[in-house]
Formats: C-alpha cells, structure tokens, sequence
C-alpha cells in the first residue's frame, strides 16, 4: 500500500536516536583516563557491554521494522481491493488518498484523483451543498453521518452515491481529516423509482384498490373493485362498504406520524423519504371477508385502500380449527396407550442395546478352539454330563484346572438347552476390577458413582430369558457373593444407585479353577453360594489325562494357523508328536494352542517341528507339576468319595476321570490314595 505512510517509524527511530545520543554525551562527561591497567580493562569492558547493547538494540529496530513492513504488506489488499471506495479528505476538501475501488468508481487513475478537489467530481450544486452541509457537520459533532450525492466520471457518466464520513481523530486543530466511504447504490434507487411509479397505478392491481381524498370522500377505485361488486351482486354505489368506519380517524393519525417523522429526519438531517403507514383492517361484505390495508402515501395527498377477498382462507382456517380440536381428542384417547407402548418400547430398545454393545464385545473374542476337539472318554463324559443337564434350568458348575475349556462346555450346554436361541451371555469375574464387577452385572443408574454418566444395563438384565456364564467365580469378592445369591435364589435385584426391584429369568452356568471346598474354609467363599452353585458339578479334565485327544488337536491346530498364515504343513513328525503327548501340559489347551502357533509361524517347510523344547523339570514347571498332583489327588479322592472307592465299570471313578482302571490304579498308587479300611462292629 504505497500511499499508507507509516508515522510510528520514524518517531520512534527519532526517540531511540535521541537517547543514544544523551546516552553518549553522559558516557563522554564521565569519561576519564584510566591511571592503571585495571581502569583500562574496567573501560574496555564497559564498551563491550556498550557495543553489546547496542547491537542488541540494532537487532531489536530492524525486527520491528521487519514486522511493520509484513503488517503493512497483509493489509494492503484489505484496504486496495475492499468493496466499497475509501477517502481521505482534508479540511479544504482535498483528496489525499484513495483505494484503487475509490478510483475505479470514478474511472480514474489514483494519482489522478490525489490532491484534488472532491467537489470537482460531484454532478449538480445541490450535491455539492449537501456534501458541504455533511462535511461541516462531521468536523463540528465528531461523530459519523451518512449522505446521498450524484457523482460524475470521467466519461460524464452520472450515479447515485452513498457517503459515510467520520473525522480522522488522529490529526488535530485545522489539519483533521475525514476518512468518508463511497458505494454506489444507483441501481437501488433505480428500484426505488420504479416501486414508486408502479405504486402510482392502482390499476394494475388485480385485487380492489380504492383512493379518497384526506376528507374520505371516494376520488378513485380500479377495475377490479368493479368485478368484485359484481361478484357480490352489489351496485356500485355500494363501495363505501369497502370503507372502514373509521377511516376519518386512520388519516388523521398517519398524516400526524408523517408530520412527527418529517421533524426527526429534519432534526437529524437525513435525506430519507417517509414511506407511509400501514392500517389493517378484516371486514366481512355480503358474506365474503376481506383483508384491508389502508395507506396514506406522502405527497400524493389521497387515502388508499387495498382489499384482497380471503374468504377460502378463513373458511380453510375454520376447518382445520375444527380438525384441530378433533384431532386433539383423539390425541388425549391414544395418549394413556402410548405411554405404556413407549415404556415397552423403551424397556426393549434397552435390551436390544445392551445386546448390540455385548455382541460387538464378544465378536472381537474368538473362542481358544471353535469346538471342543477330542475323543477320550473323559471328554465324552463331561459331554454326557452336560447333554444330561442342557434341558433343565438348573444351575451348572463347571470346575477344571486353567486352560481346560471350561468356557466351551458352558457353550455347549447353552447351545443344548431351550434358551439356544438368545445369546450366551459370559462375565469373567477375574478380569474385572472389585469395584466394577457389581456394575458389570447389576447394571447401574446415572450419577451411581464418579465416573457414572449414563445408565447401563447389567449383564443379568441382557441376559433374561437366556443363559449367564460366571466365568472364574471364585474370583467373586466375599461382599457381592451375597447379592448374588439372592439372584439366584429369588430371580431379582437393584441397579447400582437404584431402589427399583428387577424381575429376571437367566440360567446360571459359573466355571472356576479353584477348590471352592477349601476357599469355604478359609472363608474367602460364601458355604451358602457354594451349595447353590454346586447342583450339578462337571469336571473337565486337565490335558494330560487326555493324551490321546493331543494328536487330534495338534492337527486341527496346525490347519488352522496354516490357513491362516497361508502355510502349506502336511506332515507332523513322530517325535514332535511324542513330544508332545509326554509334555504334562500345566497351561492345558491353552498352552497347546500357543506352542503350535509359534511352531507354526517359524516352520520353514512342510513338516512341523518345535520351536522351543518343553523343558519338564524346570522350577517353575516342577513348582506347577506338584501344584498340579495336589490338584489331581483331591480330585481323584472326589470323585472316589462319590463312586464309593468304585474304580472299574460305566459308573465307576476310572470312567469319570476319563482313565483306564489299571492307570488309574497306578495314579492313585504314585499319589498315596489308600481306600480307608472300614471297623467292622464286635
């Protein structure tokens, strides 16, 4: 913007100028000879220190200036290529400077319009003594006017201009400037003039337009006023019943606001003309209403009223009323119905929520195996046992060591019983925090606790009408233990932060690895719970048991990640194989499943070997093998108890346990089971 001159600049270069030059008249009166080599060193470093400052300084100045020049740069499109023209004009009415818009409305160069007279370029004398009049009036009030002048270019053309001006009150006394907007708004007085000229023929008009003198005596009606008494069968000397009663009065008020307006735009000095006053009327001829719109045009010194027939539009707005109250009553009727449907809908959008959360949580969890693999006759007893139990509601517990496939058996009499058709629904008891698990199963309302901005479903309310697996509950804090089972044993609850009862109808199926027998007596396990759980108990034998259902998973392990990884493996050889079998297995199917996996993913052909060897005897395997025997001797014992020492036949211990008699035998030989001997009676 090469006409924006930046005054700040030199003023403050002039100001710092100053300083270092009083700055250096003080340093020269103060100056002495040094009379010593330390003065001579003290003054050196005084004008290091000097020389340092002002560099700093210099650096300082330039980044100011730099700054200034990119400010300057940013706005100058602002100012050159805004809309509207921009002026500065001075006291004489000198332009002295313009926008490139400013110049282009007057089709001149700019250094063709600076340092001359603005009122050489304004079309009559009565332009230029209103722009007079408002340029006196912005000096003198200080405060912005707006005015309405012809401009000419330079062609001659004419155009109507409008004008806002302020005074600069950043200059003083007679040197003020006014910064004065330019806009041309020819083509809206244009529209203006046209408006007018169109209002002037009432003729034009389809609907009965009616002018009187400012007496109310009739001086005027159009074509269609005449079709219109013809319509309703009226002479013409029947139009004053097109005159409201009080027009006399609607005159007299419109010329006393005209009268009230002309002296504001007087006191104001505005150019603008008063354009009337709107009255409305709804008067009713011979049957048929009519809308008025009575009107004192300035200058035209007549009362004009125009009439449009909206008899359909009442007659509509009287049927729609009467539709309405109608409507209204059977709204009141359906109201009671709907909100008990809605309460349904509402209560079963809930459930269907919860449902659609749970399902998207459980997609993202495959299953360890997508079925139970196996053959042995331990397996195919526990499929027995739950074959047996899927029919009935009764709850199931499934005990096991980690890894075993508890979750699947639980699957699997859910998939069995009459509930197959609603989602298994599954809690793990282990993986949640303590001050979770309630909410996690008993839902909760909004504001419960920190953290609670919305109200939940709990997974009992998801999973009525289906099947609840409690997966690991020995992992079930003591203070929950109770609520649940009153769940069990009355089919209902409270959500967290609710007084509110739930009826619920869920078959419970829990899973755990502990020895509940032992966590009641150490207290860490409610004795009540655990008879309520223990109904129906399946034990899922651990892995090594199951030797020969190893080869099958192995196979359907290794075509499952071969697929998966897009590996050709055909052959397992019989050492792995053999390996495999005699490994005990501590991690069960789980630690299967991921040894294969990486076996797996390193094969380098298509035979599958270990990726690792299954050291047995390690601390921490030997730790987890005597864990294990103590695991496997209660159980032995168990199961022993409930068969009455019987060991061989369909319902004997060695079948249950999945064993051949002789090695069960043996186990319980290795693990010091002896039948206690009974005292016969003397």
């Amino acid at each position: 913007m090469g006409t924006i001159k930046d005054k700040s600049k030199p003023t403050a270069q002039a100001a710092l100028r100053r300083q270092a030059e009083e700055r250096l008249r003080k340093n020269k009166a103060d100056l002495r000879p040094p009379h010593s080599e330390k003065g001579a060193k003290r003054l050196v470093h005084e004008l290091e220190v000097h020389q340092i400052e002002l560099e700093m300084q210099n650096a300082e100045l330039r980044q100011a200036r730099e700054e200034l020049e990119a400010s300057r740069n940013k706005y100058v499109d602002l100012y050159d290529f805004a809309p509207v023209g921009y002026y500065t004009i001075d006291a004489q009415g000198l332009i002295q400077d313009v926008n490139l818009t400013g110049a282009k409305l007057l089709e001149v160069e700019r250094r063709g319009v600076t340092r001359k007279s603005f009122v050489g370029f304004i079309a009559d004398a009565n332009g230029r003594e209103i722009f007079s009049g408002h340029c006196t009036e912005v000096m003198h009030e200080e405060s912005s006017r707006t005015c309405e002048i012809r401009l000419k270019r330079k062609d001659g053309t004419i155009f109507w201009a409008q004008l806002h001006s302020i005074v600069d009150n950043n200059s003083v006394g007679e040197a003020r400037n006014i910064h004065t907007t330019i806009i041309d708004v020819t083509e809206h007085k244009t529209a203006e003039a046209k408006i007018e000229h169109l209002a002037s023929f009432p003729e034009l008009n389809p609907h009965p337009v009616i002018e009187t003198d400012l007496q109310g005596r009739i001086i005027f009606f159009n074509a269609a006023t005449t079709r219109m008494l013809k319509k309703l069968n009226l002479p013409d000397n029947d139009i004053h019943l097109f005159l409201p009663h009080d027009l006399a009065k609607i005159i007299k008020e419109q010329e006393q606001e005209q009268e009230q307006e002309q002296e504001q735009e007087q006191e104001q000095e505005q150019e603008q003309e008063y354009d009337g006053r709107y009255a409305v009327r709804e008067v009713e001829i011979n049957g048929r209403t009519f809308i008025e719109s009575i009107i004192v045009p300035p200058h035209l010194k007549v009362a004009r009223i125009y009439a449009e027939d909206i008899t359909k539009r009442k007659e509509a707005e009287e049927a729609l009323k009467v539709a309405h109250d109608g409507l209204e009553v059977q709204v009141e009727e359906r109201t009671a119905e709907l909100r008990t449907a809605l309460s349904e809908i509402a209560a079963m959008k809930d459930q269907l929520e919860a449902e659609n959360i749970y399902f998207r949580q459980e997609h993202k969890m495959q299953h360890q195996f997508e079925n139970i693999i196996g053959e042995s006759d331990g397996l195919k007893y526990v499929l027995y046992r739950a074959e047996q139990v899927a029919q009935a509601d009764t709850t199931v517990l499934i005990l096991g060591e980690t890894g075993t496939g508890k979750e699947l058996v639980a699957a699997a009499i859910h998939n069995l019983s009459p509930r197959r058709e609603k989602p298994l629904i599954t809690v793990n008891c282990a993986a949640l925090p303590a001050n979770l698990i309630e909410s996690e199963l008993f839902g909760r309302e909004k504001g419960a606790f920190t953290g609670a901005d919305t109200r939940r479903m709990g997974r009992f309310e998801i999973a009525n009408g289906s099947t609840l697996c409690l997966d690991e509950i020995g992992e079930l804090p003591l203070e929950l233990q109770i609520k649940l089972l009153r769940v069990i044993q009355h089919h209902e609850f409270e959500r967290l932060g609710s007084s509110y009862t739930i009826k619920v109808d869920v078959r419970l199926v829990a899973t755990t690895n502990r020895d509940l027998e032992k966590e009641v007596r150490e207290g860490r396990f409610r004795q009540d719970l655990y008879y309520r759980l223990n109904v129906f108990p399946i034990t899922v034998p651990p892995l090594r048991l199951r030797q020969d259902d190893i080869p099958l998973m192995v196979q359907a392990f290794v075509e499952r990640y071969s697929r998966k990884l897009g590996k050709q493996i055909t052959t397992i050889s019989k050492e792995t194989m053999q390996t495999l079998q005699d490994y005990p297995w501590p991690g069960n199917v789980r630690e299967l499943e991921s040894i294969i996996e990486r076996a797996v993913i390193l094969c380098q052909g298509p035979v599958l070997h270990l990726a690792d060897r299954l050291e047995i005897q390690s601390p921490t395997v030997s730790s987890a093998v005597r864990t294990l025997e103590a695991t496997e001797r209660s159980q032995m014992l168990k199961i022993l108890l409930e068969t009455k020492w019987r060991i061989e036949g369909k319902d004997g211990a060695a079948a249950i346990l999945g064993l051949n008699a002789s090695t069960l035998r043996a186990r319980m030989h290795k693990l010091g089971i002896i039948r206690p001997q009974i005292k016969k009676r003397s």
